[in-house]
């Protein structure tokens, strides 16, 4: 990403899929009445574990250290081990299933928001 231009459009387009499959996924489940809660708290988890990931990420790519890439390894499964417990909690799944759909929720939202950007953009 080289243009401010690209990198905002491209958290847009990351933030209204990952609304989409929530509500997607809650409109499955017939549990549209907790949108507001479940999207602020995968908002909420994301932002938290990005304030970690920021200095880990420069300081990573900066020292070329293996240790940095480990840290950012551990932030990044933290983050979708705490999306898969907001996704066990409001689907009344068990951990492994939640940790699948954790999983689903990342790859269509950041996947899908560069894929979208890409195609946009050129």
């Amino acid at each position: 990403m080289t243009d401010d231009i690209e990198s905002v459009s491209e958290v847009f387009i990351e933030t209204l899929l990952g609304l989409g499959f929530i509500a997607l996924t809650l409109w499955l489940n017939r549990s549209m009445h907790t949108f507001i809660q479940v999207a602020s708290a995968i908002l909420f988890c994301e932002n938290f574990t990005s304030l970690f990931l920021l200095p880990v990420m420069f300081w990573a790519t900066v020292a070329e250290d293996w240790l940095g890439y480990g840290i950012l390894l551990l932030i990044i499964f933290w983050n979708w081990a705490l999306i898969g417990a907001v996704f066990k909690k409001i689907l009344s799944i068990n951990v492994f299933a939640g940790l699948v759909m954790s999983l689903f929720y990342m790859l269509f939202s950041f996947g899908g928001g560069f894929a979208v950007n890409s195609l946009l953009t050129g």
